[in-house]
């Protein structure tokens, strides 16, 4: 243990008064395991697009009364260890060794890790709740009216902290609400519940779209904004949000497709969306300002075409001007190559 806490190192630092991680806690998280030696990644949750539940034991392989692992599919010392340096909020990397791993055997399942591996891991703690005194129920134990709840607790969360600015705060919770919404729960569900989940999924992905896009993270907004519209085709949210991302990166073709998509859904539902319409507007003016910077580039590179010398150019109609076997010492030609050459100086 004394390794991985030397090797710690925070990508992201929270605030001293934030809640620290205890003994017994239900944490919130997102982690990436790397083999440290190939740099292979053995399991990604940021790529899975879903934030994990796990018990912070004492020792791996804390068991519930039922005799199931607590440790969310983990079942490493390790990062139970290092989640207990931690505090909601931060994120840092650490250096697992082979025995707080998965030791001299292995692991030959999920996630398939060979013999004596040394593992790198990213862990972030989106929030915790609970302690050894007060448990809190795993989100696989609950009924699917308990998961909703809790679903639409943390969306809500999230939505106060957006407001107030707190956007990272905001993501954190969205985050929270994605793990009572996996993907092996989502496919038992059926008629009004599985309508009510998917609602309840689409509208924490394009919250998380919006909060990326409020941080910059236009390939974030991107990918979750396909998670929208994967169960909701025609998302006017989606469309924007998508559309605004590709325009700051200067995909304008990109970016015209989405935006005219959301307009023409609004107007389709008689809506009147002002931000499509500003967002429309500032595409047309961000193309109109390329192509004049583009002109003046080549009229920087080629000069002023009414001032071109046209001394070695033949009269229309008349026999061509006879070639040199030099180059021309004068006119457009040697004009052109010297700005060339001298543009690649």
């Amino acid at each position: 243990m004394e390794t991985m806490l030397e090797s710690k190192r925070r990508i992201t630092s929270t605030s001293d008064d934030a809640d620290a991680v205890v003994l017994g806690a239900t944490c919130y998280a997102h982690f990436s395991l790397v083999d440290a030696s190939s740099g292979e990644t053995v399991r990604d949750t940021r790529a899975d697009m879903e934030p994990v539940q796990f018990v912070v034991s004492a020792r791996v392989g804390l068991r519930d009364d039922v005799g199931r692992s607590r440790s969310a599919g983990v079942g490493i010392e390790g990062l139970d260890a290092c989640a207990r340096t931690m505090r909601v909020g931060e994120r840092a990397t650490f250096e697992i060794p082979p025995e707080l791993a998965y030791g001299e055997e292995g692991n030959f399942s999920f996630p398939a890790v060979g013999k004596n591996k040394t593992l790198t891991l990213d862990l972030e703690i989106l929030g915790c709740l609970g302690s050894v005194e007060a448990p809190e129920t795993l989100q696989r134990d609950m009924t699917y009216e308990t998961r909703i709840e809790r679903v639409k607790m943390h969306r809500a969360n999230g939505n106060e902290a957006f407001v107030a600015g707190d956007v990272k705060r905001a993501i954190r919770e969205y985050s929270m609400a994605l793990t009572y919404l996996t993907e092996d729960f989502m496919m038992q569900l059926f008629d009004k519940y599985e309508v009510e989940a998917r609602e309840e999924y689409v509208a924490v992905h394009g919250n998380l779209a919006a909060a990326f896009l409020r941080l910059n993270e236009y390939e974030l907004v991107s990918t979750h904004v396909e998670y929208v519209l994967r169960n909701d085709e025609n998302n006017i949210k989606a469309y924007y949000r998508r559309g605004k991302a590709r325009l700051a990166i200067g995909h304008e073709d990109a970016a015209r497709e989405d935006l005219l998509k959301a307009k023409r859904l609004t107007d389709a539902a008689g809506i009147k969306d002002a931000n499509i319409t500003t967002a429309l507007r500032e595409l047309e003016q961000t193309v109109r300002d390329r192509e004049r910077e583009t002109s003046a580039v080549f009229r920087g590179m080629f000069g002023d075409s009414s001032k071109v010398d046209t001394s070695n150019v033949a009269p229309s109609g008349s026999e061509p001007a006879t070639l040199e076997s030099h180059a021309p010492s004068g006119g457009f030609v040697s004009s052109l190559i010297t700005k060339l050459m001298g543009s690649r100086r």
